[in-house]
């Protein structure tokens, strides 16, 4: 949490970057439906808000987040997205009480400890030895435990799954579904691969944290195809179409 900001004060700028990314414009009534707070609580926030140079607002005016604003805004968004999706993707913790946790989390979350719910994240998914099933595995041991014996048959058939993959990139017979990160659905995780673009597209790309063997996800295409939205690293990026063409992810 950045000195002198209360976790209440982070939850606006938070708010207010949701309500820009939903519906372009923010309004007073819009942050005070998202909080669940009354208008002149709002309005009392905005001011504060506006003395520290993180928001500008007039009086019925829309409401607008200042540069600084917004870098803080999508740092507190990346912390509550990061934690949200440790709790829901990986700990199988329900939706609405992932949510919830997290955003109590994101206010005490140490740099240093959100980046290794990041690595370990990406980790589970992309490491032969974890995946979905490795994550089934644990919601079956949080339930109802786990004998020896299954423990046995887990091993024995996370072993032939290894030894049939092996065999499979061996012979040629491995087929890897590989697509342009615009083709992925969404909803859908992929591991980028390659990025076929150049020049200073290429590097708006890796400068976004799109590099290969990142883990990204689809969060939605615009009815036209075009922008696309993903999540990366626990940001949410926004892509033009021609952009996310030249990303190929392997689906996982």
């Amino acid at each position: 949490m950045k000195k002198g900001l209360t976790a209440t004060m982070e939850d606006y700028l938070e708010a207010i970057l949701f309500l820009k990314r939903e519906k372009r414009v923010v309004r007073v009534k819009d942050i005070a439906c998202v909080l669940g707070v009354r208008l002149p609580t709002v309005t009392s926030m905005l001011q504060s808000l506006g003395e520290r140079g993180l928001v500008e607002h007039e009086k019925y005016d829309y409401v607008d987040l200042s540069p600084e604003g917004e870098v803080l805004a999508r740092e507190v968004s990346r912390r509550h997205q990061v934690i949200k999706d440790f709790l829901e993707d990986v700990l199988g913790v329900e939706p609405q009480k992932a949510e919830e946790d997290a955003c109590r989390m994101e206010h005490a979350i140490s740099p240093e400890t959100l980046e290794r719910l990041v690595k370990f994240t990406e980790f589970v998914f992309l490491c032969p030895r974890g995946g979905r099933q490795w994550i089934e595995q644990f919601q079956q041991f949080c339930s109802r435990g786990l004998s020896k014996e299954e423990c046995a048959a887990h091993i024995r058939a996370f072993i032939e799954g290894l030894e049939k993959k092996v065999r499979a990139i061996e012979t040629g017979e491995e087929v890897r579904k590989v697509v342009t990160l615009k083709d992925l659905e969404p909803g859908k995780k992929g591991k980028v691969t390659a990025i076929k673009g150049k020049g200073g597209l290429r590097k708006r790309l890796l400068d976004m944290g799109i590099v290969p063997g990142t883990l990204v996800e689809m969060e939605r295409v615009a009815p036209l195809g075009d922008p696309v939205e993903v999540r990366v690293k626990g940001y949410h990026l926004s892509l033009r179409k021609e952009e996310a063409e030249e990303v190929y992810v392997e689906e996982i």
